[in-house]
Parts: C-alpha cells; structure tokens; sequence
C-alpha cells in the first residue's frame, strides 16, 4: 500500500482520521455528502471502461463514477492526474486533474459528486463550477468539509474551467490504457 498511497493521498486520508492501509476502512464515508467515498486500499475499480493504468482511490457512490489517479511511466506519484470514469455515459474517461490537488480543488466549491455532469451538461456545470461561492443548496456539514480540504491543500477554485479541461485532454487522454473492447455476439 505504501507504494500505492501517494502523499497527497494519505494527508486526504488524515484529514478522516481512519487508514488507508487498513481493509476495515474501505468505503470510508466521511467525504461521502460531498461525493467522495474513499477506498482503501486504492485498487483498479475494474469496470468495463476504467483504464487499466489507473488506481481508483474514490467513488461518489452512484452510478459507478469514480476517480483514479493515472499512472505515468508506471508509477502512481503525487504526479499522477486524475481520471474521472463515468460509466453510465459515452464519454466515459475525462481527465479532471493534472494531479490529485488541482482535482481536489475543481470541486472545492461544488463538491465531486455532481462532476459528472460535466460529460452530461457541460455548459451548465463548468458555469457551476466557476461560481466564486459554494452551491446555493450546500448543507453547512458539506461547506465546512470542503472548507476543511480547501484550508488543509491550501488550494482555490479553478478559473477558466473549460479551458483547463480541454488542456488536461490533451495532455493526458493519451495515456489512458483502456480495456480491449468485447466483441459482440454476431
């Protein structure tokens, strides 16, 4: 596990008191109101699209979205960017983070759970996501957890939402090792 727990990681792990190293701990729920289940260990979640050269670390707990860090030249570092895999939809990879701390700081003002609508309603989201204040129907329980991510990462909103996801395609979506597609039955 040490291997496979990146330091940003672990000190995301700290923040819920429990350890990433212990089985017991595995779907722990203290980020869950705001979309983000932590798995322990982080394991590749092994759906039909999550890429193989990825370790989930999370999932929001619907629909089989989860989140992984993509390894590069086979090393999963603080380095490693961040995949986001919807299933249910036909854009099923986007990458949402040059690393776990510019993802992390994607959802600070809107948590993890509704990302996914970035494949579904694009337009709608990335202007949700560039509001300067919290979602208008947060709950004070999820402010104050991402106000805890936000003050411990010390990270900000990002700007220019758009623009970063379409540089982090361009960067990254070449490194994503999918699973070989199912031949259909004829």
């Amino acid at each position: 596990m040490n291997d496979l727990c990146n330091s940003t990681l672990r000190k995301l792990w700290g923040l819920t008191g429990s350890d990433p190293e212990c089985a017991s701990a595995d779907w722990n729920d203290f980020f869950d109101p705001i979309g983000l289940i932590l798995l322990a260990p982080p394991r590749n979640y092994g759906y039909w699209c999550t890429p193989l050269n990825s370790l989930t670390f999370a999932t929001t707990g619907g629909d089989g979205v989860h989140y992984g860090l993509l390894a590069l030249d086979g090393q999963f570092t603080d380095f490693s960017p961040v995949v986001m895999t919807v299933p249910m939809s036909d854009t099923s990879n986007t990458i949402v983070g040059a690393n776990l701390k510019e993802f992390l700081a994607l959802g600070i003002r809107f948590g993890y759970f509704g990302l996914e609508q970035l494949v579904y309603d694009r337009h709608n989201t990335m202007q949700e996501l560039e509001l300067p204040n919290f979602d208008q129907e947060m709950s004070q329980r999820e402010r104050s957890l991402l106000n805890l991510i936000s003050s411990e990462f010390n990270i900000r909103p990002w700007s220019r939402v758009d623009q970063r996801l379409k540089e982090l395609q361009a960067q990254f979506a070449a490194a994503l090792q999918l699973p070989p597609e199912e031949e259909s039955a004829a």
